[in-house]
């Protein structure tokens, strides 16, 4: 599952929470206004007239975009780390992974770790977080365009508990 996709399965409210959190990184604000720009053919004169709500809802719009999904893969991803930094380093370092905080250090293809230290990681996120949010980490990490995890992909299809259950009501 893309990026724009899981933006897709999420609430308005949750979207505008990650847009929220993931503005913490001073590019992600930029990078949000170009692409709504550019993606919804909108004049920055006349959109930064708009009512609030109204922008939200192009911006929202913009990241559930299928041509945005490298924008939405930005703003998801700096979204999780500011706003669930402990959990991703707590899974992070339950698989062995080098990292600092909640940002991988690994170049490249990110290694695939065993089934039995996977299956431990996830279930210890499960028993320690809100559902809902690992499900969000865990489908926005095997998103990422340098991690083949068949292990992780098989586990989030077949897991109730890691359905990315859609929220958008649309």
């Amino acid at each position: 599952m893309k990026a724009n996709e899981i933006f897709r399965r999420l609430s308005n409210e949750e979207l505008d929470q990650m847009v929220l959190v993931a503005c913490d990184d001073a590019e992600v604000p930029e990078r949000i206004a170009g692409g709504v720009l550019t993606y919804q053919s909108i004049p920055l004169k006349r959109f930064s007239k708009l009512p609030e709500e109204t922008r939200k809802a192009y911006v929202r719009r913009t990241l559930r975009m299928p041509r945005a999904a490298d924008l939405a893969l930005y703003v998801l991803s700096a979204g999780l780390t500011h706003g669930r930094g402990g959990m991703i380093s707590e899974f992070l370092d339950a698989l062995g992974l080098a990292h600092e905080g909640p940002n991988l250090s690994i170049e490249g293809e990110i290694p695939e770790p065993a089934k039995k230290t996977l299956t431990a990681a996830v279930d210890k996120l499960l028993a320690a977080h809100p559902h809902r949010a690992v499900a969000l980490y865990l489908h926005a990490f095997a998103s990422q365009p340098d991690a083949h995890w068949k292990n992780l992909n098989d586990r989030l299809s077949s897991d109730p508990k890691l359905a990315l259950v859609d929220q958008s009501g649309g």
